[in-house]
């Protein structure tokens, strides 16, 4: 076994192309890697080729459900030989889109969001897909680069100034981790009017976001195993020898 496995599957890929970032790879080893062996559902948006689905499944054997879904209509070309790979045709943020993919699986350990790349459409699927993640699952966001040049301002709604880009509302994810500590001063809806001047989605209120993770280009969002707003927990203090401060 090669030390990145993941990364190998990808670069000896001789069946359908895949195209995904170098840097990528290796973060996929590391987050994929206590996946490995159980029987997870994937689900990846955005698939074009259709080559990285059967990445996904030589790396997770035991995999019971690997979907991809593309807006494009010549993915209905799209053919595999392990009838554990699916492939659903449409826009990922449509209901009929949505209902077709929790017909096929109600609760997907990862999903990976390799879409339009286009800041509205990146929110909106977070709002409505992150409810389909199994508690413990993660949610990852490719190619959050399109949220920085000039050229994403006018095609992906980014722009490093523009305030409702996808990056900047996941900078606004951390705060919401840790809302606990700041509610008393401006409440969640005030906070996030800019994203949803009416009602707050669910999972920002429940407490379903563990954490969120950052890196070139990439997001990395964990669900909570148990919904709760109290996330830092009591203070545990050990010991019995005290000569510098007391602590109360």
């Amino acid at each position: 076994m090669t030390k990145n496995e993941f990364k190998s599957l990808h670069l000896n890929n001789t069946g359908k192309v895949s195209d995904k970032w170098e840097s990528y790879l290796d973060y996929y080893n590391e987050i994929f890697t206590p996946f490995k062996n159980k029987d997870i559902s994937l689900l990846e948006i955005g698939i074009q080729n259709g080559g990285s689905l059967q990445t996904y499944l030589k790396f997770f054997k035991n995999a019971e459900m690997i979907v991809g879904c593309d807006i494009d209509d010549k993915c209905h070309n799209l053919d595999y030989d392990d009838k554990r790979i699916k492939v659903i045709v449409g826009n990922i943020n449509s209901n009929e889109t949505y209902e077709k993919i929790s017909s096929l699986k109600n609760q997907f350990d990862i999903l990976i969001d390799d879409g339009s790349h286009i800041s509205s459409d990146i929110i909106l699927s977070f709002i409505k897909y992150f409810s389909i993640v199994k508690p413990g699952g993660i949610y990852v966001i490719e190619d959050l680069h399109c949220s920085y040049d000039s050229y994403s301002i006018q095609h992906y709604g980014g722009g490093i100034l523009n305030k409702n880009s996808a990056i900047n509302f996941f900078k606004k994810i951390i705060d919401v981790i840790n809302n606990e500590f700041w509610t008393n001063a401006i409440d969640l809806q005030t906070y996030l009017s800019q994203f949803f001047p009416k009602d707050l989605p669910q999972l920002i209120i429940d407490g379903s976001i563990k954490s969120i993770e950052f890196r070139n280009s990439i997001i990395t969002i964990r669900k909570s195993k148990i919904e709760e707003t109290n996330k830092l927990g009591k203070q545990i203090i050990t010991g019995k020898e005290m000569k510098v401060k007391n602590i109360k």
